[in-house]
């Protein structure tokens, strides 16, 4: 593997920290509150990271189990999920640690793909992707709801 694939990894390892540190020191009032009744709460944007992670998990192995062609990965309807989850009735910590261990759990099966591992292909929604895809795209992933949460901070009603 190369250094950048283990620097890379390490990094994987810790994506929950930024997460973390942007949400430390708010009241249960600043993670439940909502900017709007169809947007996300931070702990919401947060469960659904746990989620999204999870189902990144089943892709990344589904691509190097299954790799005789290129699995049609699985799909979930991210606004449903969050909707039925009741994600603001969850101690923030239990989150952290769900996403913690999920991250870990991946970072562990990312250690141990060979080089062709990483180039093995899925489909989502007819678009084919990488091991290698999924991965970078879990960074943008993490970004865009840091950008998210941010801006749920700056909208709370001082």
């Amino acid at each position: 593997m190369s250094e950048i694939a283990v620097k890379t990894i390490a990094d994987y390892k810790v994506a929950y920290v930024e997460l973390r540190r942007r949400v430390e020191g708010l009241s249960e009032k600043q993670l439940t509150w909502k900017p709007a009744p169809e947007k996300w709460s931070v702990k919401e944007v947060l469960a659904h990271l746990v989620d999204s992670t999870l189902v990144h998990s089943i892709r990344i192995r589904t691509i190097v189990a299954e790799s005789a062609g290129e699995p049609v990965l699985i799909k979930y309807e991210q606004d449903g999920w969050v909707a039925t989850a009741k994600s603001n009735e969850i101690d923030i910590h239990d989150i952290f640690h769900i996403l913690e261990a999920a991250i870990r759990y991946n970072a562990l099966f990312y250690e141990r793909l060979s080089a062709e591992d990483w180039g093995k292909s899925g489909q989502i929604d007819s678009k084919i992707v990488t091991v290698f895809d999924l991965f970078q795209g879990f960074f943008r992933h993490i970004d865009t709801h840091l950008a998210q949460i941010d801006r749920t901070k700056a909208a709370f009603p001082a």
